[in-house]
């Protein structure tokens, strides 16, 4: 009888797990970047965090196509300073996001050549996607 009970105890010890995987497979504070030739994503779930970095983009916009752009910010909880610029080749604006809420945006009227991806995310909470891809 004891070496059964000793076995219960042994196949439940072992048998625990840790806490579920969160649904949207996202880190909290640990940004989720591809930078490919047709695509370039920033993804987050964040809580109060601060990030600036200026990130060379891998994106290629071809002879007849454009330049899209997505933006979709869920949860937003920040009250301090979010912003994202597309900057292209030659150093000018091709766009710029100032996040103050809940956002969903898409462009796609430019046929600029894009060089970085300047984010500037100060204390935010929130879930925030950046997707820039060529159509």
């Amino acid at each position: 009888m004891k070496k059964n009970l000793l076995l219960i105890t042994l196949i439940f010890s072992f048998s625990c797990v840790g806490a579920p995987d969160a649904d949207h497979g996202l880190v909290e504070n640990l940004p989720a970047i591809i930078n490919k030739e047709n695509v370039f994503s920033f993804a987050l779930r964040a809580d109060n965090f601060t990030y600036n970095e200026s990130i060379d983009i891998n994106v290629t916009v071809g002879s007849g196509q454009s330049l899209v752009s997505t933006v979709i910010v869920t949860d937003y909880k920040g009250n301090d300073t979010t912003s994202i610029q597309l900057i292209d080749v030659n150093s000018s604006n091709i766009y710029n996001y100032e996040i103050v809420g809940n956002l969903v945006v898409t462009n796609d009227e430019k046929n600029d050549q894009p060089k970085k991806a300047n984010i500037e995310l100060n204390n935010f909470s929130g879930i925030f996607e950046w997707v820039v891809t060529n159509k």
